[in-house]
């Protein structure tokens, strides 16, 4: 749905109506800045834990504060069947728990808005709506690795 076609209440929530403004949450400028400083944060961090290791009186703790991102492959439970999975730690953790947030928030407000609630007596078309939004929305490892990080 359009911003422009939304009729928004005064009485939501300053955040949501921030959420139901854009078409989707990689829209969100917050997004592109939490991507941006973990972007620069990771080279730091590699430079700092090279840094301990050739220096062992710099304590290494300041690298893992800040943290790090890693991929692993994991098994999917099918037959030589696996995928990369993002691990991330640190204040680096801390930004992808928060980009993570800001998409759960944004499919939440749109539910909302939308007049849909997990609480409903039939919750076939929550659960409905919710599925198609998590498909519409690109999770933070889609929106990390593209490269442009187009904003959709």
């Amino acid at each position: 749905m359009p911003p422009a076609a939304l009729q928004l209440s005064p009485d939501l929530h300053p955040e949501s109506v921030r959420l139901l403004a854009i078409d989707c949450w990689t829209g969100d400028p917050a997004v592109a800045a939490l991507i941006d400083a973990a972007r620069a944060l990771i080279p730091i961090a590699e430079r700092l834990r090279d840094l301990c290791t050739r220096r062992p009186s710099v304590d290494r703790l300041i690298a893992d504060e800040i943290g790090l991102l890693v991929w692993e492959t994991i098994e999917t439970g099918r037959v030589n069947v696996w995928q990369r999975e993002p691990r991330a730690s640190g204040v680096i953790g801390a930004i992808w728990t928060e980009l993570e947030s800001l998409r759960t928030r944004w499919i939440a407000a749109r539910l909302q808005f939308e007049g849909f609630s997990p609480a409903a007596h039939d919750i076939g078309p929550w659960y409905d709506r919710l599925q198609a939004l998590e498909e519409e929305a690109p999770t933070v490892a889609m929106l990390w690795r593209s490269p442009a990080r187009a904003v959709v």
